[in-house]
């Protein structure tokens, strides 16, 4: 069984700079995603398990089940592992996005496929009226820019 240890280890292998001041929202939404993968999508079992408030996490659970990543029992992130059996961690990043609520993730029916838009230009939420602001989304192995 791993352990919270284990889950913070392969984190910080991902991404070494989660650790550094203004990163606390981004470590601890990729460790509630991460630690799903022992926990299961149960809010209180993840709190319980990273000691992270009930609330923020029942706040990145909501956000998962509505991108129809996780359901009320069951995660679904085959999407971070390639069929060589390595690790995809752009879609693991982009996942951690939408767990912030930086992104949303929508079923495209006319392209039969999923596609992530900035939280301000969601296709069902409708779009602002005006400009929008660049959000940027970046991390060590790249960079992502929704506008």
């Amino acid at each position: 069984m791993k352990d919270l240890r284990f889950v913070r280890e392969t984190l910080l292998e991902l991404d070494p700079t989660l650790l550094d001041p203004g990163e606390e929202e981004t470590y601890q939404a990729a460790l509630i995603l991460l630690s799903s993968l022992i926990c299961g999508p149960d809010a209180s079992d993840l709190a319980a398990f990273t000691g992270l408030p009930l609330s923020l996490v029942t706040t990145i659970r909501r956000r998962m089940i509505t991108a129809e990543l996780w359901s009320e029992t069951t995660v679904c992130l085959d999407a971070w592992y390639r069929e060589d059996g390595g690790f995809w961690d752009t879609h693991f990043w982009m996942d951690v996005f939408v767990a912030q609520g930086l992104v949303v993730r929508r079923w495209m029916v006319e392209e039969d496929e999923y596609r992530y838009f900035a939280k301000e230009l969601d296709p069902v939420g409708g779009y602002v009226s005006g400009p929008v602001k660049t959000v940027e989304l970046s991390f060590l192995r790249g960079s992502f820019f929704i506008t």
